[in-house]
């Protein structure tokens, strides 16, 4: 909803484009959306491409939350 983000700066998420998925964290938030969107919408960096993808609508993107598991058996 337009004015009220999901995400914050720093946060990790997910989204996808191109039938690919892609994980970055939230460089930009754009509050009340771009020019032609009608929601929220964020700039995210995707490290491991070098890449900063703008104006993600937030209907697209989600949070990735990181769980540790250990494999150990003891």
């Amino acid at each position: 909803m337009k004015g009220h983000p999901k995400y914050k700066v720093g946060d990790n998420v997910s989204f996808t484009i191109n039938n690919e998925t892609r994980n970055g964290f939230v460089y930009i938030v754009d509050t009340y959306g771009a020019f032609g969107l009608d929601d929220v919408s964020y700039d995210i960096l995707v490290e491991t491409e070098d890449c900063l993808y703008k104006h993600v609508e937030e209907k697209y993107v989600e949070k990735v939350t990181w769980t540790v598991t250990s494999d150990s058996q003891e």
